[in-house]
């Protein structure tokens, strides 16, 4: 007996199979990019040492980020805090954890504040352009929501 349950026989828009497309390819590569940085460790002579510790720092900035989106943006840890408050601890503990990343593994020059002060600054300047952007997202999504709650509302006085 065959179970529907198993096979997918919803219709998916193009878009929807682009973005599951988009999805198996950074799940590929990340997993291929592990496998290859963990064999490049092994295998690489003390020269590329070097660009494969960079890597791994990088791989571990971006674990880094989704643990703390893990905490600060969905429910599983802090249920009740503001959204302002969350982008704020978010972006002072992502700072502190690209700032040690970064003295660890050599990002900027420890011993030259110039370079520091640009690393503060263009932290800064992304993290307050993905704020405006994901505010704005969150803004309209919430509009929409209270639009079609009151449209649904305004339907039940009627009946």
């Amino acid at each position: 007996m065959i179970n529907r349950d198993v096979i997918d026989t919803d219709k998916k828009t193009p878009a929807e199979n682009l973005g599951q497309l988009v999805k198996s390819i950074c799940i590929g590569f990340t997993v291929a990019m592990i496998a290859f940085l963990a064999l490049g460790t092994c295998f690489t002579d003390d020269a590329a040492k070097q660009g494969i510790y960079y890597c791994w720092s990088i791989l571990a900035a971006c674990v880094a980020a989704s643990a703390l989106q893990l905490v600060f943006f969905t429910p599983a840890v802090i249920r009740r805090m503001a959204y302002p408050a969350r982008l704020v601890l978010f972006g002072v503990c992502l700072y502190a954890v690209l700032c040690a990343l970064a003295f660890i593994f050599a990002w900027v020059p420890a011993s030259n504040p110039g370079t520091w002060v640009t690393f503060t600054v263009a932290y800064l300047a992304i993290l307050a352009v993905l704020t405006l952007v994901f505010n704005a997202k969150l803004s309209r999504e919430t509009r929409e929501l209270n639009d079609r709650l009151a449209e649904y509302r305004k339907g039940r006085e009627t009946e």
